[in-house]
C-alpha cells in the first residue's frame, strides 16, 4: 500500500499532531470533491497512514505508538476542523486498531503481520448468519454502514453466538479477500465516509478472530492482558461513542472559526457591519460557549476512560450522558451559525452548509442517542436496574 512507506516513530503527541495539522489544508481543499465522489480519496488515506494515525492506539509490541485516548481525540478534532467525513474515517482508522488490541494474540499478529499501517472497517450490529464450525465459525451476511470500507484491509462484523444456553453478541474479524463491497452509499450528508455495505458468504473465522461484546463491555477481553496501557482494559462504552462525537465537535469548531473570520468583513443591508450587531455578538458567544462545554465534557470522558482504575457503572453512565449532551451542544452551535449566515451559507460550495448537514447526520448515530443515554443515566441515579435490552450498558 502506498501509504505504508513507514510512518516512523514519534517522540511525542505534539509531533504527531504537527504531522496531522500539515495535512488539514489539503483535506479542506479536497472535501467537496470527496463528498461528490462519496469516499475519502486514496491520496488522503495514504497521507494519513504515512502520518501514522493508525498507530496511535496500537500497542508498541506491534509497532504502535502506545499513546492514549487523548491523542486520538486531539487528532480527530483537528481533522474535523477541515471536514467531518474525513475526521469520521480517521477516527475509525485510529479506533478500530484499539479493538484489535483486545482480541486474542493470534488475531493481533494476523492483522499487523505486515506492519501497523492498516485501515480496518466495522459493522458491528449483529446481522451475521453464524454457523459453528470446527475451530471457529462460518459467517455470511450483509453488513451496512461500514464507514471507510473502500480503503480497509480488514472488517469487523457482528453476529449472535449461542453460549451457555443464551445468545452472545460477538464480533468477527474478516480479511479483505473474504468480503466484497456493495456500493449503496447515496446520502444527503457524511457522503465522503463511503459507508457502503460489506457482504460475505460462508467465510470461516477462527475462534481467535472473535471476541464477545460482554467481555469488551467490561474491559476483560483476552488481548487486554497482553499490554500495559489501561485503555486495553477499559469498558467498551466508556470510550466507543467518542469515535462519533469528536468529528462533530471538530466540524462545529471549523464552522465557527470560518463564520467568525467571514463575519468580521460582512456587510448587511445599507452597508451595516454585521460584526457590530449586538444580537450577532451574543449568539456567537453562546455558540462558542456551547462548543467549549462540549469539548470539556468529551475531555472528561476521555480522562475517565483511560484512568488506571476502570470506571464504575456510575461513571460509565455519566460518560454516556455526556457523549449525548456534547452532541446536542454541537448541533445547537451549528444551527446558530447557519442561522446567522443567511442564504449565502447555503451555496453548494460553502463549507458551513456541509458542516451543518454532516453534524446533523452524525448526531443520528445510535451511540449518541440522547433519549437512550439520558434514560440510562437517570436509571442509575434513581437505583433502577439497567435496561436488559441495552447490551452496551
Amino acid at each position: 500500500m502506498a501509504g505504508e512507506e513507514k510512518a516512523g516513530a514519534v517522540k511525542s503527541r505534539e509531533e504527531l499532531l504537527a504531522r496531522v495539522r500539515s495535512l488539514t489544508a489539503g483535506i479542506r481543499e479536497r472535501a467537496a470533491a470527496a463528498e461528490e465522489a462519496r469516499t475519502v480519496p486514496r491520496e488522503t488515506i495514504d497521507a494519513l497512514l504515512a502520518a501514522g494515525i493508525t498507530r496511535i492506539l496500537i500497542p508498541p509490541r506491534f509497532g504502535g505508538y502506545g499513546l492514549g485516548l487523548d491523542t486520538w481525540f486531539e487528532v480527530v478534532r483537528e481533522i474535523g476542523r477541515a471536514d467531518a467525513s474525513h475526521a469520521w474515517c480517521a477516527s475509525l482508522m485510529i479506533h478500530h486498531p484499539h479493538y484489535i488490541g483486545q482480541f486474542a494474540e493470534a488475531a493481533q499478529q494476523a492483522v499487523w503481520a505486515d506492519g501497523p499501517d492498516v485501515a480496518i472497517a466495522a459493522s458491528i450490529l449483529p446481522s451475521a448468519r453464524v454457523t459453528p464450525a470446527e475451530g471457529g465459525y462460518r459467517i455470511s451476511g450483509q453488513f451496512p454502514f461500514a464507514s471507510g470500507i473502500n480503503h480497509s484491509r480488514w472488517l469487523l462484523v457482528g453476529g449472535m453466538v449461542e453460549a451457555g444456553g443464551h445468545p452472545e453478541w460477538t464480533f468477527f474479524l474478516i480479511e479483505r479477500k473474504d468480503f466484497k463491497i456493495v456500493d449503496v452509499w447515496f446520502t444527503g450528508a457524511m457522503r465522503a465516509t463511503g459507508s457502503n455495505t460489506a457482504a460475505c458468504e460462508d467465510v470461516f473465522v477462527p475462534d481467535s478472530h472473535t471476541v464477545r461484546l460482554s467481555v469488551l463491555r467490561e474491559g476483560k477481553a483476552p488481548g487486554g492482558t497482553l499490554h500495559a496501557h489501561p485503555i486495553y482494559r477499559a469498558p467498551f462504552i466508556a470510550y466507543a461513542p467518542l469515535t462519533f462525537a469528536t468529528p462533530m465537535l471538530g466540524a462545529a469548531l471549523g464552522a465557527y472559526e470560518l463564520f467568525r473570520d467571514w463575519t468580521k468583513t460582512r456587510r448587511g443591508t445599507g452597508g451595516i457591519a454585521i460584526a457590530e450587531i449586538t444580537s450577532i455578538q451574543v449568539r456567537l458567544a453562546r455558540a462558542a460557549a456551547d462548543l467549549d462545554a462540549a469539548e470539556l465534557l468529551l475531555r472528561r470522558a476521555v480522562d475517565t476512560a483511560q484512568a488506571p482504575t476502570p470506571p464504575s457503572l456510575a461513571l460509565r453512565a455519566r460518560s454516556m450522558r455526556d457523549f449525548a449532551r456534547a452532541t446536542e451542544l454541537c448541533v445547537a452551535a451549528i444551527d446558530a451559525l447557519i442561522a446567522m449566515s443567511g442564504t449565502a451559507a447555503f451555496a453548494a460550495s460553502h463549507p458551513i452548509q456541509r458542516a451543518w448537514r454532516d453534524i446533523h447526520f452524525a448526531a443520528m448515530h445510535v451511540s449518541l442517542n440522547a433519549e437512550q443515554n439520558f434514560a440510562h443515566f437517570g436509571r442509575t441515579e434513581l437505583d433502577v436496574p439497567r435496561d436488559s435490552h441495552q447490551p452496551f450498558f
